[in-house]
């Protein structure tokens, strides 16, 4: 879970349907892991359930400094890194299900994300007695913000910004993904303000 759109709307999905979420938090140096980790936190105390963070910021730095230069998010492929320690996770907590909140629009950007490399992750996981669930894939973000609008997402409580400021910067290329999907979805009155307007 990272406190974003897609992860909260999956955090309230699994709860309305039955299921006891055990939140899985990486902190992989991200630049806005401390705000994404109180969103978290401040999500999962609503729901009663207690997140798990996982300090990875040591491994994210390292593989970070493989690339030209720094970025945001430093680590790449992060799904992959993410489900293989999810996987180990839910085998020491004796849990079938792993859930991961990737969406149409993440599947058109980012390799990770994709059918063709999911499918084959389902199946080796399989292999180790854990199912891989992706509830969303077949959303684009406009419909996972209607469907976690139903669902009574606190949109308040979510984060999406890249750069880990208190506030939405409302320029990065997530809080403008994260706008464009709330005014498609006609919900643009219920996303959080943004520090300043383009």
């Amino acid at each position: 879970m990272s406190g974003g759109v897609e992860s909260s709307t999956l955090l309230r999905l699994l709860d309305a349907v039955g299921h006891t979420p055990e939140p899985v938090f990486l902190d992989y140096a991200q630049r806005a892991a401390a705000e994404e980790w109180r969103r978290v936190q401040a999500q999962c105390a609503r729901l009663g359930c207690a997140p798990l963070r996982l300090p990875m910021a040591e491994l994210g730095n390292a593989l970070g400094a493989l690339r030209p230069q720094r970025f945001h998010v430093p680590v790449l492929h992060r799904n992959l890194i993410a489900l293989a320690v999810a996987s180990s996770a839910a085998a020491a907590l004796g849990l079938r299900y792993l859930c991961i909140g990737v969406t149409a629009d993440d599947a058109a950007v980012d390799a990770s994300s994709r059918p063709a490399l999911l499918h084959p992750l389902s199946e080796a996981l399989a292999a180790l007695q854990r199912e891989l669930l992706c509830p969303l894939q077949d959303l684009r973000k406009a419909e996972v913000v209607a469907l976690g609008q139903d669902l009574g997402v606190d949109w308040n409580l979510s984060y999406s910004c890249l750069l880990g400021r208190a506030q939405h910067c409302g320029a990065c290329p997530q809080c403008l993904k994260r706008r464009e999907a709330f005014q498609q979805a006609g919900l643009g009155h219920a996303d959080v303000d943004y520090a300043r307007e383009r």
